[in-house]
């Protein structure tokens, strides 16, 4: 039974390694205590700032990212508008992002602003190293009739492990909720994420998105 545990410890190390690693991943709130997010039945979702996003980053990733964005907006228990509904309803077609704002009373007691104010993708490089694991053996023994048996057992051993390289991948999105009347900041929220994974941006901001919406959706329900 203590060879299994070991055996099977082994492998959850392993397989444990060889998954990405979160670095980091921090929240800030903040909210008005004298809001009553009870009211609200209404809310536009504004265009996502994308001016931060990379020029070599894919219309495809882009897709997907306005898509997670809208899709966790719609499980709001309220009427969600997106900009494009509100201009048409509004019949502002070609106004100005801050026009908009100014009537948006008209139709939402609220709007919410996404802005992705990082992107960024780098590596780093992790040195050779030696460590000491446990390793399965086996070996062959006479037993106590005389006949041969095998059995099994571990030993730590070093083990090295040669330099390679880890890319990293960073996102900052803000989410900032405002009263279409007077226009003030009521909840805001800064998702920072960073992990060691290739192009995980797309997939960070889908659980941003979903987090932010989920939390917010709280105080309106």
């Amino acid at each position: 039974m203590n060879v299994l545990k070991k055996f099977f410890a082994v492998a959850l190390l392993v397989a444990l390694m060889s998954l990405p690693q979160i670095v980091a991943a921090e929240k800030t709130d903040w909210s008005d205590k004298s809001y009553n997010f009870k009211k609200v039945r209404t809310i536009v979702i504004f265009d996502i700032d994308e001016s931060r996003v990379p020029g070599d980053v894919s219309n495809t990733i882009m897709r997907k990212i306005e898509g997670d964005y809208n899709s966790n907006a719609n499980k709001l228990k309220c009427e969600v508008l997106t900009e494009s509904q509100a201009r048409r309803l509004l019949n502002l077609p070609n106004a100005s992002q801050n026009a908009l704002k100014n009537v948006v009373a008209d139709i939402a007691d609220l709007w919410i602003e996404c802005k992705i104010t990082k992107w960024r993708s780098s590596y780093h490089i992790v040195p050779a190293r030696t460590v000491w694991e446990e390793q399965k053996r086996t070996r062959r023994y006479r037993n106590s009739w005389g006949e041969w048996a095998e059995e099994t057992y571990y030993e730590k051993v070093p083990v090295t492990y040669p330099p390679h390289r880890v890319d990293t991948s960073d996102i900052i999105a803000d989410f900032e909720v405002y009263d279409a009347i007077t226009g003030n900041v009521v909840f805001s929220r800064e998702d920072d994420r960073s992990r060691d994974d290739e192009n995980a941006q797309k997939d960070m901001f889908g659980r941003m998105c979903n987090s932010f919406f989920s939390d917010f959706g709280k105080k309106i329900k």
